[in-house]
């Protein structure tokens, strides 16, 4: 096999990635909007597309792309050059939500930009985009090779033990306290709508925002500031977050979380709550006890975890407020393992015709 190219955007996208890289000798090009991402897992691409789309090398023979949430992504441009030269191109679909969007582009048909075949991490969502029309027989469910990093990080950790764990990253939490951390997201993405107010939230937050995001927070911050003894609460920021969508809301926790990889400071927690974000799936991976606060029902299916009823869902305050001190009082989540990805990724990749 030649050259491969695997190109990314966005943070999801590179943790499906990643793995892939080295076995396959592959370069790996990003978007400068990515380099923090990398910079703080001390990882440099082999080229950054800041500009016009380049030609791919001559030498390609397979060019990978993730999904992202900017609809003119050069992965659109990269796909038409691969199919223009007959390079077999493969996406990697690291979440299920918003298949319609995810090839679509700035039109309307949601396999426009699609490539030559995709791997995707579970039956449900292929099943997604065979409903759009993509070949199921292009489609090659193998997991999502992060986990299979996750899952061995879990084993070291659990070896240390939480408590170490906690001491060495959080020193600040009181011994005894309980600590519980928010995974934050941006209230935007690939159909901005749908992370907008609607009439079908069950969530109202305080009465004075509009943002997806926004007023879950406000629906957390005041469910747990009724719990009794008060937990330590640690707000975790999306890397597409900035402080100030935030505004006062950032004082009422304990402390903000912002640099480096999340996995460990998540493993350190009595409980992890979030609304849809992969991190909430790691987190269940990682053994934590999980919480998705979502202001409306129809998200449930946009996490996996929280279709199968391991992550547990509030999508009212009367439920948010019972469900809180239950997951806090927890000692231990879930045994989630599910089989190792990246030589099914691997196997899929090597079976592809030239």
């Amino acid at each position: 096999m030649g050259k491969i190219v695997i190109f990314v955007e966005d943070p999801g996208a590179a943790n499906y990635a990643l793995p892939l890289v080295a076995p396959l000798g592959a370069a790996l090009w990003v978007a400068p909007a990515l380099l923090p991402y990398l910079d703080a897992r001390g990882i440099e691409p082999a080229r950054v597309l800041d500009g016009p789309v380049p030609p791919l090398p001559p030498e390609t023979a397979r060019l990978l792309v993730g999904t992202s949430e900017n609809l003119e992504t050069a992965a659109h441009a990269l796909v038409r050059q691969a199919k223009a030269r007959g390079i077999p191109s493969v996406g990697m679909i690291d979440f299920p939500a918003n298949a319609a969007a995810r090839f679509r582009g700035t039109g309307t048909n949601p396999l426009a930009h699609a490539p030559d075949w995709l791997m995707v991490t579970d039956d449900g969502t292929a099943r997604h985009y065979e409903a759009l029309g993509f070949p199921a027989e292009k489609i090659g469910r193998v997991g999502h090779p992060h986990f299979d990093t996750v899952l061995a990080l879990r084993e070291r950790l659990e070896a240390e033990g939480v408590t170490a764990v906690r001491r060495r990253l959080l020193p600040n939490v009181p011994e005894g306290q309980k600590l519980i951390v928010f995974l934050s997201e941006i209230s935007g993405g690939l159909d901005p709508e749908q992370y907008q107010k609607s009439p079908d939230y069950t969530l109202e937050g305080r009465g004075g925002r509009t943002d997806r995001t926004g007023i879950v927070v406000e629906e957390f911050l005041d469910a747990s500031a009724a719990l009794s003894p008060q937990p330590y609460r640690l707000l975790r920021l999306h890397p597409k977050n900035t402080r100030e969508e935030f505004g006062l809301l950032l004082g009422e926790f304990d402390s903000v979380s912002a640099a480096g990889t999340p996995l460990e400071m998540v493993f350190a927690c009595d409980l992890v709550c979030g609304m849809t974000t992969m991190l909430l799936y790691e987190a269940a991976l990682l053994g934590r006890p999980t919480l998705a606060i979502l202001p409306r029902m129809t998200e449930a299916a946009w996490l996996p975890t929280i279709a199968s009823g391991i992550t547990p869902a509030a999508v009212t305050r009367p439920a948010l407020t019972r469900l809180l001190p239950t997951l806090l009082a927890q000692t231990h989540g879930n045994d989630l393992r599910p089989a190792p990805a990246l030589p099914r990724a691997l196997a899929f990749l090597a079976a592809l015709p030239s």
